[in-house]
């Protein structure tokens, strides 16, 4: 185990001794008995998800401060997201967003009736725009900056935010002042009162509402990846004992004070947005927001992977995963923006949630328990690489027992969204998450029914999206051949 990797080697006999005394405890007694390697595995295990619960309320309160700082000048706060990169100027008064799936770029600006944005002004911010790259970017987020991690690896080649946009203004500066100029020229420009409403709100509320769901999920996965974690660690032990195979525990339910804990936190935090907003309700100022709206030059998927295509050649060899699924994924995950972000939290290009499938990626490549920081995973390389990874841990670890390789494609694609005790889930007869018990009714189904039977049976509707999106993402590139390859 790598949780031992520091102390010294035990022998056959004091492995053999150590599991059995931690098997019969856990059959014998709620409460391991202390010493035991399961007693260590639980507090290791309890350790983690301490970690996990006090890095996300530290996010949480940094992404709640900026909030309230952009609704002291704006009726709505749309911030960073998986496929939106949003940035604020210093006094809060001018927006930026890239929508990385629609392929836009809106500027805002709140402003006095009479005071409309000088064209000008939107065609600085695009220049600007032009400038950055993701590491600049990164060392000026709002949020991260309030978050105490390790820092991140160096981009070797600087990686541009929005690269259609560079794409386009290509050539010499004239020309490029002049394509800008057209650029805002041609933006779909609109103006309306700020308006403090209750849509507004309860707009920003529903949000705080996905955000306790998908934080739920997220410890009922660990949940399950714990459970795999102990059986791998039963399996390694017992093989060496030359004893009977183990079988795989049902998934412990997340413990209630967990989840009252995340219910609670959201409450309070729904609470304090209501009280925040309704006191700007009476809006006695009259500010406008205008907006420009600039649609960016279409992109083929070859041309949007491009920037990321050595990387995920190297990785997918690397890891022995298809280089189509890869590239399928990273558009599913985050359409290509490398400072995607959840509120997970998740993180980057693949959408890596460091205390789950970043864990695994390091205990079973590296050796370590440290989970990747939030700079490191918005590395493109570095998260390309733990992305690949975790595919391979899902394909070749955890779904392993699935026979027929499109079936466990599919099974693979579903767990990367939710979880391999999700995905058995969807074919156990008692709603249970054990794989071992998912694993003769899958093995029995022909690929296409095993497609069909996850989208209408796996517990979430976003992972059924997920698994259409991302099989029809894959089909498109495999579809793209040898061009598709450097």
């Amino acid at each position: 185990m790598t949780g031992d990797s520091a102390g010294p080697k035990r022998t056959l006999s004091a492995i053999t001794l150590a599991l059995f005394a931690g098997l019969a405890g856990a059959a014998t007694a709620n409460t391991p008995a202390p010493g035991s390697e399961l007693a260590r595995f639980q507090a290791y295990k309890q350790q983690q998800q301490s970690a996990f619960e006090q890095y996300r309320s530290a996010y949480l309160n940094a992404f709640d401060a900026y909030r309230e700082a952009v609704l002291a000048h704006w009726d709505d706060a749309p911030l960073s997201d998986r496929h939106k990169l949003v940035q604020y100027s210093d006094d809060k008064r001018q927006r930026t967003e890239v929508d990385y799936q629609s392929g836009t770029i809106t500027i805002a600006v709140v402003h006095q009736p009479d005071q409309l944005p000088d064209p000008a002004q939107i065609q600085a911010s695009l220049a600007q725009l032009v400038q950055e790259d993701v590491a600049s970017a990164q060392a000026a987020d709002p949020i991260m900056a309030e978050l105490d991690s390790a820092p991140g690896a160096t981009v070797a080649t600087p990686l541009p935010l929005v690269p259609e946009l560079n794409q386009q203004l290509d050539g010499p500066e004239q020309d490029s002042h002049a394509r800008l100029a057209q650029m805002v020229a041609n933006a779909e420009v609109n103006t309306r009162p700020r308006d403090y409403s209750a849509e507004r709100l309860a707009a920003l509320q529903a949000e705080l509402k996905a955000q306790e769901q998908a934080a739920l999920r997220e410890l009922e996965r660990q949940q399950e990846q714990a459970a795999l974690r102990e059986l791998e660690r039963q399996q390694e032990l017992i093989a060496l004992a030359r004893a009977e195979t183990p079988e795989q525990a049902e998934p412990e339910p997340v413990p209630a004070s967990q989840s009252a804990a995340v219910v609670s936190q959201s409450l309070e935090r729904q609470q304090a947005l209501t009280i925040a907003y309704q006191a700007r309700t009476e809006d006695p100022t009259s500010k406008q927001i205008t907006t420009y709206r600039i649609q960016l030059p279409s992109q083929s998927l070859q041309k949007r992977a491009r920037p990321f295509l050595p990387q995920a050649q190297q990785q997918s060899a690397q890891f022995e995963v298809a280089l189509e699924l890869v590239l399928a994924i990273m558009q599913a995950e985050s359409s290509f923006n490398p400072m995607a972000r959840s509120h997970i939290p998740a993180f980057g290009l693949m959408q890596i949630v460091p205390s789950s499938a970043g864990r695994d990626v390091r205990e079973k490549f590296e050796n370590s328990s440290q989970p990747p920081s939030a700079e490191e995973l918005y590395q493109p390389d570095f998260n390309i690489r733990f992305g690949s990874a975790y595919l391979n841990i899902l394909d070749q670890r955890y779904l392993r027992g699935v026979s027929d390789p499109q079936s466990r494609l599919y099974c693979v694609i579903a767990a990367y969204n939710t979880g391999a005790g999700n995905v058995a889930k969807a074919f156990n007869a008692d709603g249970s998450r054990r794989l071992k018990s998912a694993l003769p009714r899958i093995n029995a189904m022909a690929p296409e029914a095993v497609y069909q039977h996850l989208l209408e049976h796996l517990p979430y509707e976003e992972t059924r999206k997920y698994l259409k999106k991302v099989r029809s993402y894959q089909e498109g590139y495999a579809a793209l051949g040898d061009t598709l390859r450097l």
